[in-house]
């Protein structure tokens, strides 16, 4: 059922997406190159893919990213009489890095693992190099992340790890994998120039038969033909498999060594420049690295080595399918179960999704650096929301515009919050029924391009393009709609999973263009300083009726200032008057009903 293969039904239900999903699984696995599954959420595929092993009888290994969704495999594992394993952690079962011989401990072994490169196993055997004795989890014994590292996976029916247990070969040979979402931080390792550069400079010093001296070398001799290929002759001599530097990294306590200096080194002298000035190198163990124009990063892609698994399937709600293909190889095949018109039946008909656009069609809102959070304006419209509601909403947005609104009273208005990257694969909102979007993610250009270069093309922002209009080119512009549109949906799609619905407020044009909105945008009218002060002072008015010198009186505002306030209230439905001779006399109306921050008029005008 790839993309090309549907028969679209306009009604989809549930349990026809259901099965298409079952029969697509039983497909992708039978594949000779891995096959990526797009399928909406709350369709099944994590449980999908437990019910293809208990069905097939064949072994398995799933790859996710969270100890909630291991539990949540395991528990299906059960239910389906299934035999799971939960792959060992390392800050979890080590009881040295989960704290069990006090903080310091923890402390050192974490510092170590986040900054030498070292793997977790490395670290043990290599203690007394590293703190001058045994890891304390060793002394008395096996340390029980080892232990639980020492057992037959042939045994188990469902292996169930992070990411990261991907580069054991043990947990993938002979096996069917299933990759769940996207890892995108998990198989990519960005260093900073001064990591890079004490690393190198240290594995150009221990290797004095490497014709360079100093990481300036590498820059200026990746240029010169000659002394480039010197030092390729020495890699495919010394180390054509870039073997890891683990005995560099365990001796070297002054942190400057790093287990992956060879493929560092690699990287700087096999680069090749792209258009936009940044560098792009493939290494000879299936890794590519990139580098930024100033030098400031390099970023390095480790693809999983899963070419022993019988088969390999990707799930993704809401995939950026060159990244996927970036990760596991250009054979990759992409299938869709459902089409574009399906999937807005799907979140209508099925999720009961109501969304509701509040912004233009151009207007972006990239709220992921904070500096372009409308914070006023933006409190209106959840105040608004929450009035029109009769309840206080759930809020998804960045990091930093939620601690901008927190710090502006957002509690007053909204129940619980989160931000993107802290929610995917999460049930935290499926019974959250009024949900707001603020904003969309974006991560700067350099992620685009970053993504580009990794596979070797140069992408740049088109002079003067900004907001929707944003353009990075072909490819550049396909990682931009994945990590603003399809973020924004995977937001979307976390209230009301439990099939009861929801109507979620979209702060932000950033939706897939399938995705229909159902309402027009609402006018958002912010108050000024000014106007908050009047409101203030008629409120605590102890008259019913008073005149515009009673409030002028009370605020810092001219008095021709408060009579365009005192009728925009009017205009509005806040406030009445009448005339008494030549004076005007005002009245409360709807006041109880005003907003702290502004006024919204909901359905005011069209557009989508």
């Amino acid at each position: 059922m790839s993309a090309g293969k549907l028969h679209p039904q306009s009604g989809i239900t549930i349990q026809l997406a259901r099965k298409r999903l079952s029969q697509e699984i039983k497909r992708a696995f039978d594949q000779d190159s891995p096959v990526l599954i797009e399928a909406l959420p709350s369709v099944g595929k994590s449980r999908g893919v437990v019910e293809w092993a208990a069905k097939s009888g064949k072994p398995l290994t799933i790859f996710t990213s969270r100890n909630d969704l291991f539990n949540q495999y395991i528990g299906w594992c059960h239910e389906l009489r299934l035999t799971p394993r939960k792959l060992p952690s390392f800050h979890d079962d080590c009881t040295t890095a989960n704290g069990e011989h006090g903080d310091r401990w923890k402390t050192n072994v974490r510092d170590v693992y986040r900054d030498s490169g070292l793997r977790p196993g490395e670290i043990h055997t290599q203690a007394k190099t590293l703190f001058g004795q045994e890891l304390p989890c060793s002394k008395n014994g096996t340390c029980p992340y080892i232990s639980r590292r020492d057992f037959d996976p042939d045994a188990y029916e469902v292996l169930i790890g992070h990411y990261r247990h991907a580069h054991v070969p043990a947990y993938v040979e002979g096996r069917y994998v299933a990759i769940d979402e996207f890892p995108e931080g998990e198989f990519l390792t960005t260093y900073s120039s001064e990591t890079v550069n004490r690393a190198v400079s240290t594995y150009l010093d221990e290797h004095d038969s490497l014709p360079f001296t100093y990481v300036k070398d590498l820059e200026e001799y990746r240029r010169v033909p000659s002394r480039k290929q010197d030092g390729m002759v020495w890699f495919n001599t010394h180390n054509p498999g870039l073997r890891r530097d683990v005995a560099g990294a365990a001796k070297n306590v002054t942190g400057s060594a790093h287990a992956r200096a060879p493929s560092m080194t690699y990287a700087i002298l096999n680069a090749e420049d792209l258009e936009n000035r940044w560098e792009y190198a493939e290494l000879p163990n299936g890794q590519r690295a990139v580098r930024d124009p100033e030098g400031q990063s390099l970023t390095i892609l480790s693809r999983p080595p899963l070419g022993e698994a019988e088969g390999v399937i990707a799930l993704d709600g809401t995939p950026t399918v060159e990244q996927w293909r970036l990760l596991l190889g250009e054979t990759l095949q992409w299938s869709q179960i459902m089409s574009n018109e399906e999937k807005q039946s799907y979140l209508s008909n099925v999720l009961n999704l109501d969304i509701i656009q509040t912004v233009e069609p151009t207007v972006a809102k990239p709220y992921s650096g904070g500096g372009g959070v409308t914070v006023r304006q933006d409190l209106t419209l959840i105040e608004a929301i929450s009035n029109r509601e009769q309840c206080k909403p759930a809020l998804i947005t960045s990091q930093k515009a939620l601690q901008k609104y927190k710090r502006e009273g957002l509690s007053k208005f909204v129940g619980e919050s989160a931000y993107y990257g802290g929610i995917k694969g999460s049930n935290r909102f499926a019974k959250t029924r009024v949900g707001i979007v603020a904003g969309s993610p974006h991560y700067g250009d350099s992620h685009m391009e970053m993504w580009s270069a990794l596979a070797g093309k140069s992408a740049s922002r088109e002079d003067d393009s900004r907001g929707m209009d944003a353009d990075y080119g072909p490819f550049g512009n396909k990682i931009l709609h994945g990590m603003r549109e399809q973020e924004v949906l995977q937001a979307v799609m976390r209230f009301g999973r439990d099939g009861e619905g929801a109507t979620v407020y979209v702060h932000t044009a950033a939706l897939p263009n399938w995705v229909k909105r159902s309402e027009p945008i609402p006018d958002v009218k912010k108050w000024s300083s000014g106007m908050r002060e009047i409101i203030e002072a008629i409120q605590n008015h102890t008259e019913e009726t008073w005149v515009g010198h009673d409030i002028a009186d009370e605020v810092s505002i001219s008095y021709q200032q408060v009579m365009v306030n005192l009728r925009s209230l009017e205009d509005l439905g806040y406030i009445v008057s009448e005339k008494s001779g030549k004076t005007k006399i005002w009245s409360t109306k709807s006041l109880d009903s005003v907003g702290d921050f502004g006024h919204v008029q909901f359905s005011s005008f069209s557009g989508s």
